[in-house]
């Protein structure tokens, strides 16, 4: 058996990065467990030196199930969230990737089994449930729109001579992120509110106590 190789040159990296998009299982299988070339443990630092795309975005891309359950297999399972929401230069995930492109199947795999998150945005600011709205994908969009129930986007608004917050939903947003969000924007409303009153309470014991 060859030299296992633990620390992987550019061209190698490339290698699979190609059989990867291609959707060549066989060969993958070769590196990772016939001759066992490359270390699993290695597959989790390869990426594109110019996109810097991971194995998992071409074969997600590409729609090659097959091949993402065969890479997800290999990675370690505390290495697993890391590997998954990896993003490339433009800060898209294998995810964003596999919905863009419209492969169902790779999008519920990668939801389902590894609680792949779609509301992580790219840097464009866009999710996964976005850029297959965006890009036509009618599927994969309905998908989402059944499993996630998307509304609406939060407005906080603050009435302060009432002392009370109330929040209100835009079109377009996810439910998710909007109600995490807005529970975060009322907890920190509550703590400002409270920490002003406490200023405004030993102030007025410092001019009570100076008279």
């Amino acid at each position: 058996m060859a030299e296992e190789i633990t620390k992987l040159s550019q061209e190698e990296m490339d290698v699979v990065i190609y059989d990867s998009r291609v959707g060549d299982l066989e060969t993958l299988k070769e590196i990772f467990d016939l001759e066992k070339l490359i270390t699993p443990k290695t597959l989790t630092v390869i990426k594109d030196d110019i996109t810097s795309s991971t194995p998992l975005h071409m074969a997600a891309a590409n729609g090659h199930l097959d091949v993402v359950k065969y890479l997800l297999s290999l990675v370690d399972k505390d290495d697993v969230k890391e590997f998954l929401e990896a993003k490339n230069d433009n800060g898209n995930t294998a995810l964003h990737w596999a919905s863009y492109n419209g492969h169902l199947e790779v999008v519920q795999y990668l939801v389902e089994e590894f609680e792949a998150d779609p509301f992580i945005k790219n840097n464009s600011g866009h999710d996964s449930i976005f850029e297959a709205e965006s890009n036509g994908k009618t599927e994969v969009e309905n998908w989402y729109l059944k499993k996630f129930t998307p509304e609406d986007a939060f407005d906080v608004e603050e009435n302060e001579a009432e002392g009370t917050t109330k929040i209100t939903y835009q079109p377009g947003k996810e439910s998710k992120l909007a109600d995490e969000q807005a529970r975060d924007a009322v907890f920190k409303s509550s703590i400002e509110k409270d920490s002003s009153a406490d200023l405004e309470e030993k102030t007025a014991e410092l001019d009570i106590n100076k008279d």
